[in-house]
């Protein structure tokens, strides 16, 4: 017999109240505000243009989910939201937070839609082209970019430790876009020649990029092309960044396909995705990423490790390894024989 009561019931059916409380706070900027100290409702009001009626109550419900603290009549920002959801947090998550509350959500209404026509609601694009068109969008380029910046760039420690890099001469990050992940890890492994695979039309944005990181991430080099047209460069490790799961099925065999001949022989193609693994905490989450995925793209979803495993045989690879890297992100190592 099932423990759900109807209280957790009803928390399921509205948990999207949560969100949109903690996604508005990044909105308004909140959490940037208190990160210089605590204040007053009413002084918040000031300072944000907001209205009293509503602002006393959101703010009680943030120190309820224990992302805001309050002592003396003042609010603060709790440990969490310093660090994610303050712009000035090391490891602010502002792009995740902006796409997710302006692209996500409301994609999310849609998903009775996408189950009877198995079309997403946002994306009209198909096939190989599906990002051309998003270079000539600012805005589009930004909130994309941000976003999966923030949340790589929590895992590239992690990343950094989870594979032995020492042992290899070069990598190629496919679809690597500004080069954010590839150039921390070049500069922990500063031996690596490392390479950025992307579309043509991303050259000015790694340009700019290199040149805010200074000169540490000079060596760098950008390589424009397709990978599902173009020959991809040869090196002992390939890369592919949260970069499989926005294709179809036939298309990811593709591309792993095209992988193979460009890994020297001894070296490895390494996948960094949220893969559905049975059994571990990620599961449900992943699950759900997935869907997320069919919302956002014509063809994208997840996979699971089992699916992966076969694609990556039927492309050539020998052994393939999987190590969680943090509670929902794992790397998935396909080893080519030497």
């Amino acid at each position: 017999m099932s423990t759900i009561d109807l209280a957790t019931v009803q928390q399921q059916a509205t948990a999207f109240q949560t969100a949109k409380l903690v996604l508005t706070g990044a909105e308004i900027g909140l959490f940037t505000a208190l990160a210089d100290g605590p204040a007053t409702a009413a002084q918040l009001c000031d300072r944000l243009e907001l209205h009293p009626r509503g602002t006393g109550l959101f703010l009680d419900a943030l120190v309820a989910l224990g992302l805001l603290e309050q002592s003396g009549g003042k609010y603060g920002n709790g440990p969490v939201a310093n660090q994610f959801l303050s712009a000035n947090g090391e490891n602010f998550l502002g792009g995740f937070l902006s796409w997710a509350d302006q692209v996500m959500y409301p994609a999310w209404g849609q998903l009775g839609a996408l189950l009877r026509t198995g079309k997403p609601p946002l994306a009209a694009e198909s096939g190989h082209e599906m990002f051309d068109g998003l270079w000539d969008d600012p805005v589009r380029v930004a909130l994309l970019t941000k976003m999966t910046e923030s949340i790589s760039r929590p895992l590239i420690p992690t990343l950094v430790k989870a594979f032995d890099w020492e042992s290899h001469r070069s990598v190629v990050d496919l679809g690597g876009c500004r080069g954010d992940t590839l150039a921390l890890v070049a500069q922990e492994y500063p031996h690596l020649d490392a390479i950025v695979f992307d579309l043509p039309a991303v050259r000015p944005q790694f340009d700019e990029h290199m040149a805010e990181l200074g000169p540490d991430a000079a060596r760098l080099r950008f390589h424009g092309g397709d990978f599902f047209a173009d020959d991809i460069p040869a090196a002992d490790l390939l890369m592919l960044n949260h970069a499989l799961v926005d294709w179809t099925e036939d298309q990811r065999r593709e591309l792993l396909a095209r992988t193979f001949p460009a890994v020297n022989p001894g070296g490895a193609l390494l996948i960094c995705d949220s893969v559905i693994v049975e059994g571990e905490p990620s599961y449900f989450r992943n699950l759900v990423r997935g869907i997320n995925m069919q919302l956002m793209t014509p063809g994208g979803g997840g996979h699971r490790l089992s699916q992966l495993t076969e694609w990556l045989h039927d492309a050539g690879y020998g052994k393939v390894e999987h190590r969680p890297l943090s509670t929902d992100m794992s790397l998935v190592i396909a080893n080519k024989p030497a």
